[in-house]
């Protein structure tokens, strides 16, 4: 009964290894122009609900992140957001 399970298990790791020892090679050829292309279409996939609400954002945004501050105001901002986080640690 053993011999047969060792003669068993032999023949099935064999077959397993032929499997993988075969390989097949597809070959692919691209057809078209190297060059890159010069016109981009972006295609939204959804219309969108409002275009009135991203034009009312946008300059909010810009407005916010890039409005003048004095020197000495941002100083005053770096001191206490450095306080804060001392005591936070």
């Amino acid at each position: 009964m053993r011999e047969k399970l060792i003669i068993l298990l032999t023949a099935m790791f064999a077959s397993s290894s032929a499997q993988v020892e075969e390989v097949t090679t597809l070959e692919s050829t691209v057809i078209g122009s190297q060059e890159q292309p010069k016109v981009l279409y972006i295609i939204p996939w959804k219309q969108a609900d409002s275009l009135q609400r991203l034009d009312s954002t946008l300059p909010q945004a810009f407005n916010t992140v890039f409005k003048h501050q004095e020197f000495s105001e941002l100083q005053r901002e770096i001191q206490l957001l450095n306080t804060k986080q001392a005591v936070e640690e």
